[in-house]
């Protein structure tokens, strides 16, 4: 069986961004992905704090991270690993379709969408979606509602209100206050969209679809109608597969120093998988730090 001198778990900006360090450093690598390549950016409606790009669809920057990966000829396979085995050396990284025997890891998980809790399982596809990028077309002209709390609320909200009629953005938050302040007055300034705040979701309402949410305001219960209602709670770490391996955690976060390294000499991690400010611009700059990390390591390695 190969061994690879590095494992890169994740295909998004940091996972990509470590590839093509690593493919520049002549590295045996191969970047294992479990659903997009390109990572969730591709969700987004349009980024507007990348330096090098005034604004660019969230979709066309993914597509550029794969296209300059794909130029040092990194190999990118899909899988979804279950498990990093860290017992012995060289690691085993342990997945549904096959385990990779490497010198070094990168974890580049990144984070999945928070959900309610409540009964939105049921209408997922149905009404419910966690992706305004990808559903909003769905609801031209109709109204739509977002639950949420601050800058994936406000992100949301603004995706939609060129496509749908009317918007309404229910959060159990006073404010919304922790959104960047120029989202937040184009929040305000925007005419088709509604803020109830400080509201609790009790369910989704609907039969074959979902046809609104009953809240709980100020004491009192209330429908909100709508033709479709997107969920923007934020988002948790991807790290089960952690669990058992030794990386230390945090919140479910790994805990990395300031070199991208774990607790584990020769595991490292990036994006945002650590936690912190959960943008691209982070994510790329930790891909690289983490790659130059796996290098000196392996440097290291072949010294003793």
């Amino acid at each position: 069986m190969d061994i690879y001198d590095v494992v890169i778990i994740g295909g998004g900006p940091a996972g990509l961004t470590a590839g093509i360090y690593a493919m520049r450093a002549k590295l045996k690598t191969v970047c294992i992905e479990k659903e997009r390549e390109g990572g969730k950016i591709a969700e987004a409606g349009v980024v507007e704090n990348y330096p090098g790009f005034e604004d660019i669809k969230g979709y066309e920057l993914a597509e550029r991270f794969v296209k300059h990966a794909k130029k040092f000829n990194l190999e990118i396979v899909y899988d979804t690993i279950v498990k990093i085995d860290t017992e012995d050396r060289p690691f085993k990284v342990i997945g549904e379709n096959n385990t990779y025997i490497t010198k070094s890891v990168v974890i580049a998980t990144g984070t999945r969408e928070k959900k309610l809790g409540l009964n939105e399982d049921e209408f997922i596809g149905k009404g419910v979606s966690y992706c305004t990028t990808c559903d909003a077309f769905f609801y031209l002209n109709k109204d739509v509602i977002v639950i949420g709390r601050d800058t994936p609320a406000v992100m949301s909200a603004l995706n939609l209100k060129d496509i749908a009629k009317k918007v309404t953005v229910i959060t159990d938050k006073k404010e919304l206050k922790s959104a960047e302040r120029i989202m937040l007055d184009r929040l305000k300034d925007a005419e088709n969209i509604d803020v109830i705040k400080n509201a609790k979701i009790i369910k989704i309402l609907g039969e074959e679809k979902a046809e609104g949410v009953l809240i709980s305001l100020d004491g009192e219960e209330r429908v909100i109608k709508g033709d479709g209602i997107f969920i923007s709670m934020g988002h948790e770490p991807n790290s089960q597969f952690l669990e058992g391996s030794g990386v230390e955690l945090i919140n479910g976060f790994v805990k990395v120093d300031r070199r991208c390294r774990t607790n584990i000499d020769g595991i490292f991690a990036c994006g945002d998988i650590t936690g912190g400010v959960l943008q691209v611009s982070k994510a790329v700059g930790e891909g690289a730090v983490a790659m130059v990390g796996v290098v000196k390591y392996l440097n290291r390695l072949d010294k003793n």
